[in-house]
């Protein structure tokens, strides 16, 4: 059980955003403050106020078997999993990802200029050891992350 979270991100979404966050919703954060969270089974079970856990009657009953873990005021947000991704690039596309977190259409995105034909150019015109080094750099970072 994780105690005394400072900041708590639920990312909590009303019925009517349901599905992924884009636009003005990504600023929807859904917070608790002074949370509590316990996982049972390596499933999150049950989220709230620090205090009203900590009265839970199932919780007193168990406390002793409770592996508590005091946050120390920190804030504790999600995992967050990183789907898939293109180890061989040579530019980012931070634009592309903010402008279609914000709600633009792939095709807007590739009108604009952007998209994967704008990653594809300098991607066949890199020398061979300059993409082989990005990439293992990439790898490497996947690795040490976990991904």
């Amino acid at each position: 059980m994780l105690v005394n979270i400072g900041q708590l991100l639920t990312l909590r979404q009303s019925s009517e955003t349901l599905g992924p966050r884009r636009g003005k919703i990504l600023s929807e954060l859904g917070m608790l403050e002074d949370a509590a969270v316990l996982c049972l089974g390596g499933k999150v079970v049950s989220v709230g106020k620090s205090k009203d856990a900590l009265c839970d009657s199932w919780l007193k009953k168990h406390r002793k078997k409770v592996i508590e873990i005091d946050c120390a005021g920190q804030v504790v947000v999600p995992g967050f999993v990183d789907s898939h991704t293109h180890p061989a690039f040579i530019t980012p596309r931070l634009v592309d990802f903010e402008k279609r977190t914000a709600g633009a259409s792939y095709e807007e995105i590739a009108e604009a200029g952007g998209g994967i034909r704008s990653s594809l150019e300098p991607v066949r015109k890199a020398a061979k050891s300059a993409l082989a080094e990005k990439v293992l750099g990439a790898l490497h970072e996947m690795a040490e992350q976990g991904t």
